[in-house]
């Protein structure tokens, strides 16, 4: 949204806003007076101007400016109410007007209902949504039941007609399911804001239907419920409602809700509650506080819970051991390794024997995906993993990764059978596969670690083997094997302290954002900024050796999120006090681009810094869109159409499909460091990117230059017509305040 927009609304806001309270002021004034026609003059003025508010903020709701909607047409309803019956008592004097207006009087709570019930649709899916609803609805005849024995506690059984009788079931069964909804929906939310946004909507609501309950009950004895003061209470909690969707609009409250937990032990809980209710309702029953017929409703709402929550949860675990195995291959992936390894710690420490994990990385696999296509690389898959489960019954076999296998070797003993093991896959991975009238010859670099030799702790052993193989992949013989030992015990802990710190790591509080320039080739200008992480009093951790880490220990949405809201802060700052138009440029994370809310999060930062999102690039690594989700292409396609910069990094470097600059909107590719460093010394780099510009300016796309070390390679560049340039010749990554001072 541009300024010009947003100032619009913004004063729009404002007129609204003082339509309510100088309505509302009216109508308080003339309770307090018991001026009547003025009463109810202002009543339906001031549901008018809250309902016109809410309305006023649906562009600005995102997804959720429906229940918004309704929302909105539940305030109008009273307001329309309220008309009748200025109309009836000043104007026409009808009975049957006035009748009608105490029917559109019950309309409110059914449009309030069929908001929050709409909201859960859209925030819950799948099985989370019909155990929300399950658990609403058993609750729901648990309180109808209560609400009966005390009906009959009162005597209104006698006091009213069957009909009667029937309307106050149905309407305070709907009102018992709202208010069990909205205290779901207050135990689910995972924030600590406290009373913000959608929660003081909440309460808005809740205090509307507990005004109902009794203004039912009492129209229902057929005397006149209406009350001046509560009137006033009622409007009061409509305006608490639309203060719920302002303040979401004007202060961008957006939280989640907490999933729901299907382990073993929620089984266990669910049981002892079912339980405790089923006895708690037979002393009931046994002391007749509740009538048979009552016991038997409310046994059969437990039960249908138990049943129906036990199945959500079974089904729930069954999905989970079908996670246990790797769906393409038939071995076991990575999370059940951890079961394995713990067995077999158990039984190497009962029989004093060894136990061995190899780690294996495939080598010149990306080659084949890239040539063959996917179905191929996937047949290639599955040859191992069939050559993995071929093995004798002492080796368990898993894939970890999209190429990387994990094989744990029980019951072994000396170092040579160790070594000759390591051997042996080897040939198992350097075997060629022949694959209808293809030939392919890959290999595996392959690390070493030994129970208890090495480590008797299970994330260390691994931790160990891992190192070892990074070590041959990136040795000058990758088709070899490593035995993890003392000289690798420096990488591995400096990992393992990392992964610690990271773990307890807060954004805000233990992460720096530097910025590096980029520029224009032509005029020596600064054009953008790009955005690196870095851990504050750390300077030896690069965003490349962070942002894995942060991925393993589920800090990366939280901490992608702080380095957008960040770096959007800072061009903002850039722009007011510096007057420097620039743009920023973050990189994405894998799992930023399967976050369902990153791209609503991200509009609201964009707003809220008043800033276009053309200037915001983002940044997605070639070999993270080499094996993007559907989702998460269209994640990429609705950031592109918002108008959000999409730039794909590392192009040149190994995997190329220009399918994805096509499909995903991207507009600009960073050429591939490996390529630049070449640019003023190797010919054939020169010609790839000669190519690859002129292939972006055919496709209307900038092509950037990244990495550049010396003069001589900008200028190489330069002369081959790349225009944006960034490296350590231009400047390395500082600070904000540094990078204002040189660059500004």
């Amino acid at each position: 949204m541009d300024k010009e927009s947003a100032n619009k609304f913004e004063k729009m806001d404002l007129v609204f806003v003082a339509g309510i309270v100088v309505s509302y002021s009216c109508f308080f004034i003339s309770t307090m007076l018991k001026a009547t026609f003025f009463i109810e003059l202002f009543s339906p003025i001031t549901g008018f101007a809250i309902g016109i508010t809410i309305l006023g903020c649906l562009k600005r709701m995102g997804r959720f400016w429906k229940p918004s909607f309704i929302l909105a047409l539940g305030i109008f309803s009273y307001a329309f109410a309220d008309i009748l019956i200025f109309i009836s008592n000043w104007i026409t004097g009808s009975e049957k007007l006035y009748e009608f207006a105490a029917f559109i009087f019950l309309l409110p709570n059914y449009f309030f209902g069929a908001s929050v019930g709409f909201y859960f649709i859209q925030k819950l899916k799948g099985k989370d949504l019909y155990r929300f609803l399950i658990n609403s609805l058993t609750f729901t005849v648990i309180g109808i039941i209560a609400l009966r024995r005390i009906l009959v506690h009162l005597g209104t059984y006698d006091l009213v007609d069957q009909g009667a009788l029937i309307r106050i079931y149905l309407y305070f069964t709907v009102n018992i399911f709202i208010l069990i909804m909205i205290v779901h929906m207050t135990l689910m939310i995972a924030t600590d804001n406290g009373l913000k946004g959608t929660n003081t909507m909440i309460f808005g609501i809740i205090g509307y239907i507990l005004l109902d309950f009794p203004y039912t009950y009492v129209q229902a004895l057929g005397q006149d419920p209406e009350n001046i003061y509560t009137n006033l209470v009622y409007m009061l909690c409509m305006i608490l409602m639309a203060h719920g969707i302002y303040h979401q609009v004007h202060h961008h409250h957006v939280f989640q809700f907490k999933p729901y937990k299907y382990t073993q032990g929620a089984v266990r809980r669910t049981r002892i509650v079912v339980l405790a209710g089923l006895i708690l309702s037979i002393i009931l029953m046994v002391l007749k506080v509740i009538e048979s017929g009552e016991f038997f409703y409310v046994a059969f709402a437990l039960l249908a819970y138990w049943i129906t929550t036990a199945t959500f949860q079974n089904s729930a675990l069954s999905e989970q051991l079908l996670k246990q195995q790797d769906i393409l291959t038939g071995l076991y992936n990575r999370r059940y390794s951890s079961t394995v390894l713990e067995e077999a710690v158990n039984k190497a420490k009962e029989q004093s024997k060894r136990f061995v994990i190899f780690c294996v990385d495939l080598n010149c696999f990306k080659p084949i995906n890239d040539t063959y296509g996917h179905d191929m690389g996937d047949r290639v898959l599955k040859e191992f993993g069939s050559r993995m489960l071929a093995l004798p019954k002492s080796y368990t076999s898993f894939r970890t990764g999209g190429d990387e296998f994990m094989l744990v070797r029980e019951e072994i003993s000396e170092k040579e059978e160790i070594v000759q093991c390591a051997r042996d896959l080897q040939k198992l991975f350097n075997t060629p596969l022949h694959i209808d009238t293809y030939i392919f010859s890959l290999s595996g670099s392959i690390g070493v670690s030994v129970y208890p030799d090495d480590s008797e702790q299970i994330e260390t052993l691994v931790r160990y083997a891992d190192a070892a193989m990074y070590a041959v992949k990136h040795s000058g013989k990758k088709d070899n094997f490593r035995l993890f030992d003392s000289s690798l015990v420096e990488t591995v802990e400096k990992h393992r302290a990392l992964e610690e710190r990271l773990r307890k790591a807060e954004p805000d509080r233990d992460f720096i954002l530097h910025y590096q320039p980029r520029i224009d080739a032509f005029t020596g200008r600064l054009t953008a900024a790009e955005v690196f992480p870095r851990l504050k009093g750390e300077s030896n951790y690069t965003a490349a050796d962070l942002l894995p880490i942060t991925e393993e220990v589920g800090l990366m949405n939280r901490l992608g999120n702080w380095i957008i809201e960040t770096a959007i802060r800072q061009l903002k700052t850039w722009r007011d006090t510096c007057g420097q138009d620039i743009s920023i440029s973050v990189n994405l994370s894998p799992l930023q681009l399967l976050d369902m809310d990153f791209l609503e999060n991200l509009k609201v930062v964009v707003k809220k810094n008043d800033l276009s999102p053309s200037k915001v690039h983002l940044d997605i690594s070639n070999d993270v869109i080499m094996g993007a989700s559907i989702t998460a292409k269209e994640t990429l396609r609705n950031l592109n159409e918002y108008g959000f910069k999409l730039s794909l990094n590392d192009f040149g470097g190994d995997d190329i499909n220009l399918n994805h600059i096509l499909t995903c909107g991207f507009s600009a590719i960073h050429m591939s460091p490996s390529l630049i460093h070449r640019a003023d010394s190797d010919e054939d780099a020169n010609v790839l990117i000669e190519t690859i510009v002129g292939l972006a300016g055919n496709m209307n796309i900038d092509a950037y230059a990244v990495g550049i070390e010396t003069k001589e390679q900008g200028e190489k560049l330069k002369s081959m017509g790349v225009r944006a340039l960034q490296g350590y010749y231009y400047g390395k990554p500082v600070e904000a305040e540094e990078f204002t001072r040189r660059y500004f």
